[in-house]
């Protein structure tokens, strides 16, 4: 026996309460609400729905978003089919959309962070290309790519998705569907595709968290841009400093022959790798991370610590040693490693992926194991600088003032900037507490002003900063009878 369709769930009109309008679309236009007490999303579509036609098509999109549920496709919670009535409620996602976000030169997004976003998205689409029967959205872009309270992201708008016969393609024999900017070629072509046409929309979705520019912009004549893209193939300018990982991913997914786009499922495997890469620049730590956690933003310390000695080969049962690496851990769980929200467990301290890229550019590069010696690992540099009563690692602006307020002129402090790899020198100019950025890349001098230096002990040295500020909750690590209570840090950006 046959089970019958799902039932779509009716929402009756007077159940809404209409607030503002999010946005407007080619189709209609998406309103902000209350259902039954919920803040949901509501589409209306521009006009009434009097034809057969686009009654059939909104029925369609309906079907389609009552059989797809996933954390990366937005919640469709209902709709209205009475005649003369007709809308779409959905979870209301409150950071808006992807493409609003990344034109807003206010938001201050990592690159990671944008790769994570991407991770999500394609996590969603797969979904849809995995059903049974496959769906392709055939309107992949960036302004359809919602972000929830907890910056997820979740594909959405299935006006223009059409299921995928199992043994043929797809044509459209009136007009092309979906927007041009990141329409394939073979869809604007009036040829025959398949699901690959999601992934050269795709292709140019990772172009725009990229750069965070609008594709195409130079193009503003339709037949000309059709000719650049499908017959040139011309498609946006990769930056020359991307990670060489990201741009093969970007072009594979618009490459003109669809055959030779990867499948979504690979292109997951391919953004584990990607996210990596640009949250570790350290060859070795990135290549621990890669090869112990592929696919994870985070690891329990314990599972995380283990993996570094083994990796660096350390000899932490030696006891002629064992004491060293016993404090250059404890030091380096101080920067690394985070209590979680909810406490469960005395040794439940993480380590976060993009944490230990951080770290790396502040105290890398990690030496070669093979090649040197273990009387001198990164490990060792932390600890020498966590030891100095000057070192306030991740204190933020307002502490830094807190701290050196009162104190008496030439006091100072040495502490992370906001700019990975580079630092802070806080210090007390008469009466006034001045901040200066130190410039520094793993492996490179340290730069002030225009002077150089090989190390931070040497600029404390040659600019004669005899008075280092107290407080520093470092010092606690090296007490004789200190508890080992790993000192989390908490790594923030903070403006100088």
């Amino acid at each position: 026996m046959v089970d019958p369709p799902p039932k779509t769930p009716e929402i009756q009109p007077h159940e809404i309460e209409v607030k503002d309008t999010i946005g407007v679309g080619a189709f209609g236009k998406v309103i902000r609400g209350k259902c039954r007490g919920k803040d949901v999303a509501i589409k209306i579509l521009h006009k009434p729905i009097t034809d057969e036609d686009n009654l059939i098509a909104f029925k369609k999109e309906v079907a389609i978003m009552s059989t797809i549920f996933h954390p990366n496709i937005c919640l469709f919670m209902g709709a209205c089919t009475q005649p003369g009535t007709f809308f779409i409620v959905q979870e209301f996602m409150p950071g808006g959309d992807v493409e609003k976000l990344l034109r807003n030169p206010e938001n201050n997004i990592s690159l990671y962070r944008r790769m994570q976003m991407a991770k999500d998205a394609a996590l969603g689409v797969n979904w849809l290309h995995c059903s049974n029967p496959a769906f392709i959205h055939r309107d992949l872009k960036s302004s359809n790519l919602l972000i929830d309270e907890n910056g997820k992201v979740k594909v959405c708008d299935f006006g223009l998705a059409q299921a995928k016969p199992q043994t043929s393609m797809l044509h459209d024999e009136d007009h092309a569907k979906g927007t041009p900017l990141w329409m394939a070629p073979e869809v604007m072509q009036f040829k025959e595709f398949n699901e690959k046409a999601d992934v050269y929309s795709f292709g140019i979705v990772l172009w725009e968290l990229l750069t965070r520019k609008e594709p195409f912009a130079q193009h503003t004549n339709y037949s000309k841009f059709r000719k650049a893209v499908c017959i040139k193939n011309e498609r946006p300018e990769i930056p020359e400093d991307t990670e060489p990982s990201l741009r093969n991913l970007i072009q594979r997914c618009w490459d003109p022959d669809p055959n030779v786009r990867p499948s979504f499922r690979q292109i997951i495997s391919y953004l584990d790798n990607v996210i990596i890469d640009v949250a570790v620049q350290d060859k070795i730590g990135r290549k621990l991370w890669q090869t112990k956690f592929l696919a994870r933003d985070d690891v329990p310390w314990t599972e995380f610590s283990d993996a570094l000695v083994r990796t660096l080969n350390l000899p932490i049962n030696d006891t002629q040693h064992k004491e060293r690496f016993d404090l250059n851990l404890k030091c380096l769980k101080a920067l690394l490693a985070t209590q979680p929200k909810v406490q469960t467990t005395a040794k439940s301290e993480t380590v976060a992926l993009r944490n230990w890229g951080k770290i790396l550019q502040w105290f890398g590069p990690i030496r070669d194991p093979t090649t040197t010696s273990h009387t001198a690992t990164f490990m060792d540099d932390i600890t020498n600088i966590l030891k100095q009563p000057w070192f306030h690692g991740d204190t933020d602006l307002q502490r830094a003032q807190e701290l050196l307020s009162g104190k008496p002129a030439g006091t100072f402090m040495i502490r992370f900037s906001s700019l990975e790899g580079w630092y802070t020198i806080s210090q007390i100019h008469g009466r006034i507490i001045q901040h200066q950025r130190i410039g520094h890349q793993p492996g490179d001098p340290y730069v002030i002003e225009n002077d150089s230096y090989n190390s931070l002990f040497e600029l404390v040295e040659q600019r004669n900063l005899k008075q280092p500020c107290d407080g520093s909750r470092y010092t606690l690590l090296f007490l004789p009878e200190g508890p080992d209570t790993g000192y989390p840090g908490y790594f923030n950006t903070y403006k100088v």
